[in-house]
């Protein structure tokens, strides 16, 4: 499995940058359970799925955060990756169901690879997660399931969930 992911880690990086150029790829470790890891490993060895994608999407001088029920801070609305889905629609989809709202997707922000670690010793899981930038559409802005609050803003709130979303133009 651990091969496998790598390739599919790789050759994610490598046609973003061949379609978008020079890409921001952000490494962090993630602590997580012996139960997460062996259901993250289960859903790629079963679904062949991995990773999420979010877009940063802006309107004017603003940009769309919200902020999760299971999450201490705002961030760019997204989520998890299905079977059969792309990164882009996963991007689009995760903004839609979070937000309300449809968002254009104009480049890319930065690929997270969250290498998610467990008490066990076992290798870590390279989750990639996707952060597009993009405009917004159309639609009314309201929170949607496990979204404690949405909001457009022009200032980095006090408690950003990764603190590479500072440097977002408009939060910067």
């Amino acid at each position: 499995m651990s091969v496998e992911l790598r390739r599919h880690v790789s050759g994610l990086v490598s046609d973003f940058a061949a379609e978008y150029g020079e890409i921001d790829l952000i490494g962090r470790r993630i602590d997580c359970s012996a139960e997460t890891h062996e259901r993250l490993s289960e859903t790629f060895e079963t679904f062949g799925v991995v990773g999420g994608a979010g877009i940063r999407v802006t309107e004017g001088e603003k940009v769309l955060l919200v902020s999760y029920e299971a999450a201490d801070g705002w961030i760019d609305p997204g989520d998890s990756r299905r079977p059969g889905e792309s990164y882009t629609e996963c991007a689009r989809r995760g903004v839609r169901e979070a937000t309300g709202i449809e968002a254009a997707i104009t480049d890319i922000a930065q690929i997270h690879l969250l290498l998610i670690d467990d008490p066990t010793g076992r290798d870590p899981i390279p989750n990639p997660y996707v952060s597009f930038r993009g405009t917004y559409e159309s639609g009314t802005v309201r929170p949607g399931p496990d979204v404690a609050s949405v909001r457009w803003t022009d200032e980095p709130p006090e408690e950003l969930l990764y603190e590479e979303l500072a440097e977002h133009p408009l939060l910067a």
